[in-house]
Parts: C-alpha cells; sequence; structure tokens
C-alpha cells in the first residue's frame, strides 16, 4: 500500500508540473495584460530646505544631549551623506574611512555592500560638508566606519533614533508607554518622511543643478537610465526655473510661423 501511495503522489506531481499555467495575462483587457505582483507605488516625497534645517538643527540641538545618549552629532552627518553621497542606507554606514580618496575626493562602495554587487565609486565635494565629516571621522583610523558610532565601530541600527529625530525636528515631543508609542506612529505616518527619501532628494537636487542624469544614474548605483528617470522627480518651481536657463540663453524670442 505504502508503494501505491507513493507511485500516486509521484503520479499527480508530474502530471501538474506538465500542465500550463490556466494564464499570465488578465483575460479582461483586449491587449492581456501580466500580472505582476512585484509592481511598485512611485514614491515622490521631497525634502525642503526647512525640513533639511529643522532636522539638522534638532540633531545638533535637543538629540545631543544626554537625555539622548548623545546621538545627534552622528545623526547629523548621517543625513548630510545621504543628501550629498546618495547612497543607500545600508551601504553608507558601511563605508570606512580606507575607502575614501582623498586624491581623487572619491569613495569607493563595494559590491558586496551594494545592493546591485557592482563596485561603484562616488565622488564627493572637497570643499562640501560631507568632506568635513570625512576628515573629523579619518582621525579614528582606517578601519573606522565614518557614519557609525562616535567610537568608528560599525552601527547598523539608527531606526529609533531617525523616528525620534524626526518628531523633535516637528515641534513633537515622543511620548512613552503603549499609548504613547501609538501616538508616536501616527504622528509619523502623517510627518511620512523615511530615509530613503534623503537620497532621493540628494539625487533630485543633483539634476535640478543641471548635473547629467547619467552621471546621476552612477552615483544612484542604478542599472539603467530608465530606472533612474522612474526615480526622479522634480518640482513645478525647479522645472520653472531650468527652463529659465534656457530662455536666457536665445538671443532672440521665437518667431511664429506664416499661415502659408
Amino acid at each position: 500500500m505504502h508503494r501505491v501511495l507513493e507511485r500516486l503522489r509521484a503520479a499527480i506531481n508530474w502530471g501538474l508540473a506538465q500542465t500550463p499555467p490556466l494564464f499570465d495575462r488578465s483575460p479582461f483587457h483586449r491587449f492581456g495584460v501580466r500580472l505582476d505582483k512585484k509592481s511598485e507605488t512611485i514614491r515622490d516625497r521631497r525634502v525642503s530646505r526647512d525640513e533639511e534645517r529643522r532636522l539638522l538643527e534638532a540633531a545638533l540641538g535637543v538629540m545631543n544631549t544626554a537625555r539622548h545618549q548623545y546621538v545627534g552629532e552622528t545623526l547629523h552627518d548621517r543625513i548630510i551623506g545621504a543628501l550629498e553621497l546618495c547612497c543607500r542606507r545600508g551601504e553608507m554606514l558601511l563605508i570606512q574611512n580606507k575607502r575614501v580618496n582623498w586624491d581623487t575626493c572619491q569613495i569607493g562602495i563595494p559590491g558586496a555592500t551594494a545592493k546591485d554587487k557592482e563596485n561603484r565609486r562616488v565622488p564627493f565635494n572637497p570643499k562640501g560638508r560631507v568632506a568635513a565629516v570625512l576628515k573629523r571621522r579619518a582621525t579614528l583610523g582606517p578601519d573606522a566606519f565614518v557614519f557609525g558610532h562616535p567610537s568608528g565601530t560599525y552601527q547598523p541600527l539608527i531606526q529609533t533614533a531617525w523616528e525620534t529625530l524626526k518628531l523633535l525636528a516637528n515641534g513633537l515631543e515622543p511620548r512613552l508607554g503603549i499609548e504613547g508609542t501609538r501616538w508616536n506612529q501616527e504622528q509619523l505616518r502623517h510627518i511620512d518622511l523615511r530615509w530613503h527619501d534623503l537620497r532621493h532628494e540628494g539625487a533630485c537636487r543633483l539634476l535640478t543643478d543641471g548635473v547629467d542624469i547619467r552621471i546621476v544614474q552612477l552615483m544612484l548605483g542604478h542599472a539603467s537610465i530608465q530606472q533612474t528617470q522612474h526615480y526622479l522627480n522634480v518640482t513645478d518651481e525647479e522645472l520653472r526655473k531650468g527652463l529659465e536657463v534656457s530662455w536666457g540663453l536665445q538671443d532672440r524670442p521665437l518667431r511664429l510661423m506664416s499661415g502659408r
């Protein structure tokens, strides 16, 4: 009986393997729409200069106290790093001083720490805010993590401090207890700011400043221009300013074509 059941089970499994799926396109559309369960909603959250200022001020202010275990300075540095290097959070937190090349002003991102497993080099402004962070952290030694613990050790968990900072930057005092946690989460949903939005904002600012989209693609570590195009978005004001540059380069206004 045991052998009979095994043969029957094997026959059923073989039959299922040979049977094609009923459909992979929706039969209700005349062109047939593929059922894509992995489609993502494009997020267009931008970080204004004022919001950035409030985050940085709160980090160096109320968050840089004994009550918050003096985590404000490291948060301040990480926000700057996310905005100016446009790295993913995991990549950024794994950057060590030995990856910083001051001769070329580039930071090496090893493929082992990158989402796409590709090595890349991210340039930085030698006179910018990131350079100041890099110089200060360089004193910790080549193996120290630039955006790690104040001592230079790797620190992968920053979400709790990040959520506290978002509340404080918006004038909200975090509450304790079960009810307080629920209230905190409700306020955070209303603020609707994710760490990834900083990387997105940095890339959008580069595009607005006139940086070629192919350069932005390399900064982000995207596999294609199309991926970068879907990722970026500019505000109406930035679009207007960009067009004004083009308008200013015109020697004379365009003439209307005659009706002939």
